[in-house]
């Protein structure tokens, strides 16, 4: 996707070639200016002697009502191709809205006493290494002060304690101690890790499936991209996936919705084992129907391009109407007509090639969606809602975001 920068001027914005459809269609502009260099030198040194005018003079007017049709349908095909890429981008959206609903639901509604990190465990040490303090201060200070001296001491040792807390706070993020149902014990919290099938709860367990779905799904509609490097699609799902998962998708043909039914399984096993009540199971399965939604739109969109006839008729008509307008303005306009010529070509055959170019939303070109980026986004979400540390966003690189 391409990232206009805040810096572009009026200037720059005539300039700018990062980005722009040009490139694209440097060729044909090209070859109609040479054809409209050809035309004005016919008529200027009337190359073919008095069949000049017979075999190449064209009237102008019915270029007039031909140039209004074209533009007709390259304003046809425009919109329809437009909307087929803000069709899939809402629909991105709407899968970043989701994951982010499933991970605030499983992790804060439905926090269970595994989940929920115990945040009065550091008060209460430091409440007792406080009264530890106070003791031993009321000891010495009451053979040497006064009780006055004692109350300002005790404030001043409190703030200290408390100041100390919070910077220890501050500073380790990550080093909460989380409280274990079974035995009472106090751990410090680990990272849940689908390598080795480790989870915090059966909740981190969806929530990891989730992101995976994503990034399965990413693979799907583009497997392959240049700007991910090593870093794949396939890479970042299994990532997010224990090796039994991973052996199971081996075996599937759509392993992103394969994924939504290992997490509805492991849903309807936490209904059975009561961790979860009905109406919330049902709600995190609607959740999931969401996200398969989603994925069928977007296949849908991807499997189903504009007919072709749309394409041709704009295509054949633009080719024409650039072939042969030369020959009708160059008596009237000389050697401008190849600047004029240039002119008319940037336009139809930019358009022509922008829509067919945002069309198909999915593929690994500039112009199409940052499927990656949108794929990160949700990852770091999710991460952050399990407690976990988490990447950075994507940066666009030379105005293009992946």
């Amino acid at each position: 996707m391409i990232v206009k920068p805040d810096d572009l001027g009026f200037c720059r914005l005539l300039l700018e070639m990062r980005g722009s459809i040009v490139p694209a269609i440097l060729p044909e502009i090209i070859l109609f200016t040479l054809v409209a260099v050809f035309a004005c030198l016919a008529f200027s040194l009337d190359l073919f002697g008095s069949s000049t005018d017979t075999l190449f003079r064209l009237e102008l007017g019915p270029f007039t009502a031909l140039g209004v049709a074209i533009s007709l349908f390259l304003g046809f095909h425009n919109n329809a191709s437009y909307g087929r890429w803000w069709e899939a981008r809402i629909l991105w959206g709407r899968q970043i809205i989701v994951t982010r609903d499933l991970a605030r639901f499983l992790v804060g509604t439905m926090a269970d006493e595994e989940q929920t990190p115990d945040m009065t465990c550091g008060k209460e040490d430091a409440a007792g290494n406080r009264n530890k303090v106070l003791k031993s201060l009321t000891t010495v200070v009451t053979q040497e002060s006064s009780l006055s001296q004692i109350g300002s001491i005790v404030e001043e040792e409190e703030e200290d304690v408390e100041n100390n807390y919070c910077r220890a706070m501050q500073s380790e993020p990550h080093a909460i101690a989380w409280t274990n149902a079974r035995d009472g014990s106090k751990d410090i919290c680990k990272r849940n890790d689908p390598r080795f099938n480790k989870y915090s709860s059966w909740q981190a367990h969806i929530i990891c499936l989730a992101v995976a779905h994503s990034h399965a799904f990413r693979h799907q509609m583009r497997p392959s991209c240049k700007s991910d490097g090593s870093t794949t699609a396939l890479h970042d799902r299994n990532r997010f996936l224990n090796p039994e998962e991973q052996r199971y998708l081996l075996q599937c043909k759509n392993n992103a919705n394969t994924i939504l039914l290992l997490a509805a399984k492991i849903l309807g096993k936490a209904h059975k084992e009561g961790k979860i009540d009905t109406y919330s199971m049902i709600h995190v399965q609607n959740i999931l129907n969401s996200m398969c939604e989603i994925q069928t739109a977007c296949e849908r969109i991807q499997n189903t391009s504009l007919p072709l006839a749309y394409s041709l008729l704009v295509h054949r008509t633009s080719v024409l109407y650039v072939l042969l307008v030369p020959f009708a303005i160059a008596p009237n306009i000389g050697w401008w007509t190849p600047l004029f010529t240039a002119i008319v070509a940037y336009t139809f055959f930019g358009l022509d090639e922008l829509a067919k170019q945002i069309q198909e939303p999915f593929r690994d070109n500039p112009m199409c969606l940052a499927l990656s980026a949108m794929c990160r986004t949700i990852e770091i979400d999710a991460l952050e809602a399990l407690g976990e540390e988490t990447p950075s966003y994507l940066k666009p690189r030379r105005n293009v975001l992946m």
